[in-house]
């Protein structure tokens, strides 16, 4: 397909060209025998023969049931240059309350794209944040609501945050919070054994916190020591002062953030533009059924 830039159309027909490149599939079953069937507010509508549900080309998608589309860009462009939401709506013109949603539809889609496995060597590291419950009533004016700093491994308890960075010399990357406190080795199989394409040589850091997971994954640590010059810390340091960046981040949405972060990496990409489109295209191939209901309802989980 012809590599289209968001700037130059509609971003509408932008997002359902990318959503239907090769043959248009029922968003609810998968199905593609699909056809026509009249138009909704000026969007085309179709049938899926199968499940005989009707959808449009943004059912399921991060712009589905959303207003303003003509401002989505400017939106987008915000939440790569890591405005705050306030800011972010005085420049576009739309209220910060929409914009929440706006951003976390986008994030949500964002955390599902697929995770590529490890590849030879790599470097692993672990760290832990301040539980955050910025947006939530009643916190206690003392209370730490940033992610401004990682916390001492003397002072871990069962309500900091546990985060799991991994980075190979293929440039994959695996960045998440995976839950409180301290982790175990069934722990650590459960979130990054499945990225594991058997790996044999990693570098870690801390070596006492992952030394039960590798004895019982047969892995051999490399005996160096991950300085603050290693890629991995070196992805930490850019990621705290990222998120700063927008004045605090909840817990239960870090991982939307962190998955933004990792995208912003691998894009590897200086041109905002370009960044743009790799963002839209990411996510136009991605069904999320996100309500701002649910949205707003979020429990935090570390899946």
């Amino acid at each position: 397909m012809e590599n289209k830039k968001c700037t130059d159309i509609n971003i509408l027909s932008y997002f359902a060209s990318l959503r239907h490149d090769s043959e248009r599939k029922c968003p609810y079953c998968g199905c593609t025998h699909t056809v026509l069937y009249g138009k909704y507010n000026g969007k085309q509508r179709y049938i899926c023969k199968s499940c005989r549900r009707t959808f449009n080309d943004f059912t399921n998608t991060p712009i589905a049931r959303t207003h303003f589309p003509e401002k989505w860009e400017s939106f987008i462009r915000c939440t790569l240059e890591g405005l705050s939401l306030k800011a972010a709506a005085r420049e576009i013109g739309v209220s910060y309350v929409t914009l929440f949603y706006w951003r976390h539809k986008l994030l949500s889609a964002l955390k599902m794209v697929k995770q590529n496995k490890m590849q030879g060597k790599f470097e692993l590291y672990n760290f832990f944040l301040k539980f955050s419950r910025k947006g939530q009533k009643g916190i206690e004016h003392n209370e730490k609501r940033v992610h401004d700093q990682s916390v001492s491994y003397i002072n871990i308890s069962n309500n900091k945050v546990c985060v799991i960075t991994a980075l190979d010399s293929h440039k994959n990357i695996y960045s998440r919070a995976v839950g409180m406190g301290r982790m175990n080795a069934m722990d650590m199989e459960n979130h990054i054994g499945k990225l594991l394409n058997k790996n044999k040589h990693v570098i870690s850091r801390p070596k006492s916190f992952f030394a039960m997971f590798f004895k019982r994954k047969k892995i051999r640590e490399i005996n160096k020591f991950l300085d603050n010059s290693s890629e991995a810390v070196k992805y930490r340091c850019d990621c705290m002062e990222w998120i700063y960046r927008f004045r605090g981040v909840a817990t239960k949405y870090l991982n939307n953030y962190l998955s933004l972060f990792k995208f912003l990496k691998s894009s590897n990409s200086n041109n905002i533009s370009s960044t743009i489109n790799k963002f839209i295209e990411a996510r136009s191939k991605i069904n999320i059924e996100n309500t701002y209901t649910n949205m707003r309802n979020a429990k935090i989980c570390f899946n």
